[in-house]
């Protein structure tokens, strides 16, 4: 298999990947991290946990692309305004590159990494809003957004309070920025709504 033949195929399987790769970095964090700082342990674990997530969007049940193209964009189901490269690209830079980062970087300055499990719990009431805008309530993602990232967020918001970084759980920098970046998600809306118009305008 030549490079590009590589790429072609990885940015086909990334969620299925990503599903193989969460159950290493589980085992890996499980056995290695938890013993030694279950705090460090619970923001660690935001990342495979989304990758779980994106399983579920995209492949077992998947069709979260379809869904937000036909239900809630009202475009193309399968080249609208969520197209594969789209989808490929944000969840690439968001989940496997932003949140590792940063949950890494809250080692060093643990506020880096606060936003993160504030941001799950907003992530799982967008599924529901998208599922009430798409009339489809029970929509891909749906699922591990409120069974996985809720409590996970909930019990990484329990570890801050009691580890002292945080003193108020119902307003901090993490809840600040967590908006901020549900902010950046409408931003990017209006980017793909602009993309999908041009694309649509001056077609290849």
């Amino acid at each position: 298999m030549t490079l590009r033949e590589y790429v072609a195929w990885f940015k086909e399987n990334w969620a299925k990947v990503g599903f193989i790769a969460a159950i290493f970095l589980i085992i890996f964090l499980v056995v290695i991290v938890l013993p030694q700082n279950r705090l460090q342990f619970a923001l660690l674990m935001l990342a495979p946990l989304y990758m779980l997530h994106e399983f579920d969007e995209y492949v077992i049940p998947g069709g979260f692309g379809r869904f937000m193209n036909q239900n809630v964009f009202k475009t193309d189901a399968d080249d609208g305004m969520l197209d594969a490269p789209a989808i490929f690209w944000i969840n690439m830079v968001a989940v496997w590159i932003i949140i590792p980062l940063f949950c890494l970087w809250g080692f060093y300055d643990i506020d880096q990494a606060i936003a993160i499990p504030y941001f799950f719990i907003l992530q799982a009431v967008i599924h529901v809003i998208l599922g009430i805008v798409g009339k489809r309530f029970l929509n891909p993602g749906m699922i591990t957004a409120w069974l996985l990232h809720v409590p996970w967020g909930i019990w990484c918001i329990w570890l801050l309070v009691k580890s002292g970084d945080i003193t108020n759980p119902f307003w901090n920098t993490g809840v600040r920025d967590a908006l901020i970046i549900v902010a950046a998600m409408l931003v990017a809306n209006r980017i793909l709504a602009f993309r999908y118009k041009r694309k649509k305008k001056h077609p290849r």
